[in-house]
């Protein structure tokens, strides 16, 4: 069997603890999992793709979803096991648009699961999930852009709450992220209580907690309305009096705070 050619190979995300690494792979226009144990290689290679992929033994052109790499009896790394199972996908599919993953250009790391990207002539965000593991905060996003969109097509002459959703996000076919409206603008202040609280009021009244009231989950757009919108809804749960008044309390405390937690790379005017 052929193959996969090495010089084609990018690795687009990774995670390493001391038992393993995890590596999402990239090889033509197929993506595919590797998890390596960390005997067989030096810290450094396991860190850096340049190093690590040269170093790979000879994975096989064919169409399998995950493969497992240890160490031999001489030292060799080797392929221990590989499968052909279909991974885990996003269940709460509603949009009518999707959009191939790698069909998207990144211009910009926000997080490790959140690029912007070239779409459409613009700039547009992408948020994905990298392994199986980061499928239940990616299905819960996906859950909330459902209610929020939802309300804004019954009521198109409110302002936006957040992001426009465009579509759902696709690997080797499977559903497994979103791609949002890119939004510009500040992050919110304590001056800003009055208008984010109300937004965050909006919110709960479409029985919805956001979870993560941070300052930098609110864009302000103070070169043109002066609106505020909401992002990263990845810790959505549904309405409860209690959590709504907590989520309230916290909020003078949030916007006033100013040791960076919450933010990501800066963009515009943040």
């Amino acid at each position: 069997m052929p193959s996969l050619s090495k010089s084609d190979m990018e690795i687009l995300n990774q995670v390493i603890d001391d038992k393993r690494g995890a590596y999402r792979l990239r090889a033509g226009q197929r993506i595919y999992y590797l998890f390596i144990a960390t005997d067989i290689f030096e810290e450094d290679t396991m860190c850096r793709p340049y190093l690590l992929i040269p170093s790979l033994p000879d994975l096989p052109d064919s169409p399998w979803t995950t493969a497992t790499i240890v160490r031999g009896a001489d030292g060799s790394p080797f392929i221990s096991a590989i499968s052909t199972d279909p991974l885990s996908e996003i269940q709460t599919v509603w949009h009518e648009r999707r959009i191939d993953v790698l069909s998207l250009k990144r211009t910009r790391r926000l997080r490790s699961w959140t690029h912007e990207v070239q779409y459409d002539g613009g700039t547009a965000v992408a948020k994905i999930a990298c392994f199986e593991w980061d499928l239940r905060r990616i299905e819960r996003e996906t859950a909330a852009y459902y209610k929020l969109t939802q309300h804004r097509i019954q009521h198109r002459d409110e302002p936006p709450i957040a992001p426009e959703f465009l579509g759902h996000l696709t690997e080797n076919g499977r559903v497994m992220g979103f791609l949002l409206e890119k939004i510009d603008g500040e992050r919110a202040c304590i001056s800003d209580l009055p208008d984010c609280e109300a937004l965050v009021r909006r919110i709960h009244g479409l029985g919805m907690i956001h979870g993560d009231v941070n300052r930098y989950n609110f864009v302000v757009d103070r070169a043109g309305t002066e609106s505020v919108r909401l992002v990263d809804f990845e810790h959505f749960e549904d309405f409860s009096e209690e959590a709504a008044m907590e989520e309230l309390l916290a909020m003078p405390a949030e916007l006033a705070e100013d040791t960076g937690r919450g933010a990501t790379a800066k963009v515009s005017g943040r």
